[in-house]
């Protein structure tokens, strides 16, 4: 498994109360790329290739710990 994660999300991420997480800059809700030290804390990009970290509440440690770890993740190389 790498070192460093770079995972692009088929579709939204979404709140456990149903909402989704925006790009704060452009509000791009799909195609964000979840990336990050194995082991360590998510940030995210969007398509339009803005950066910014996960908002609150969401835990950006336990987000790169499940987009890893989700069966439909496929990594490269």
């Amino acid at each position: 498994m790498p070192t460093h994660h770079d995972i692009t999300v088929q579709g939204r991420i979404t709140y456990v109360n149903g909402g989704f997480i925006t790009c704060p800059r452009c509000g791009a809700s799909e195609q964000l790329t979840v990336y990050g030290p194995d082991g360590g804390k998510a940030n995210l990009m969007c398509p339009a290739g803005h950066h910014f970290p996960p908002p609150a509440p969401v835990d950006a440690a336990k987000l790169l710990r499940r987009a890893v770890a989700d069966p439909r993740t496929r990594f490269l190389a």
